[in-house]
């Protein structure tokens, strides 16, 4: 579900996908059909049918004011939670055509004011505890194995 939840986007114009400002209320709203289109393309293929629901609920929130479906807590597997927590992180993290790429601690920031309301805090947990753990043993490593010059 993870490689192929952003499959709808290709339904979506490179003029909305690549605009490097804000996007107009049309251009958002065609911009946030792509999870249907996700859920559209995967559930044609015998393989990935089982994928689709997941996939396609990665804007979903808890409290059910995600798209496209609206669904809610009780509506999302831990699956659809996970990718919701690891899409929105990787959507901070990376650059985009219209901002730079945040680095991790602000990402965790931004993340951590919806936990609960939209973001899974169990989800949320895991990849704060992932992030840190990672951080910590690059640092770990980088004084390890630095050479004085």
């Amino acid at each position: 579900a993870a490689l192929l939840h952003d499959i709808g986007k290709l339904g979506i114009s490179n003029l909305i996908l690549d605009k490097p400002g804000p996007l107009s209320d049309a251009e958002r709203a065609e911009m946030m059909r792509h999870p249907f289109y996700t859920y559209k393309i995967l559930e044609r293929v015998a393989c990935f049918r089982a994928l689709a629901h997941d996939a396609a609920a990665h804007h979903e929130r808890l409290d059910g004011h995600g798209y496209h479906r609206g669904l809610n807590a009780a509506q999302l597997s831990i699956t659809a939670r996970i990718l919701a927590v690891a899409d929105i992180c990787e959507a901070l993290s990376a650059e985009r055509p219209y901002r730079a790429a945040l680095p991790y601690d602000d990402v965790l920031k931004i993340m951590r004011r919806d936990v609960g309301a939209g973001i899974c805090p169990v989800a949320f947990d895991a990849l704060e505890d992932l992030l840190l753990r990672s951080t910590r043993k690059v640092q770990h490593e980088l004084q390890t194995y630095s050479y004085a010059a």
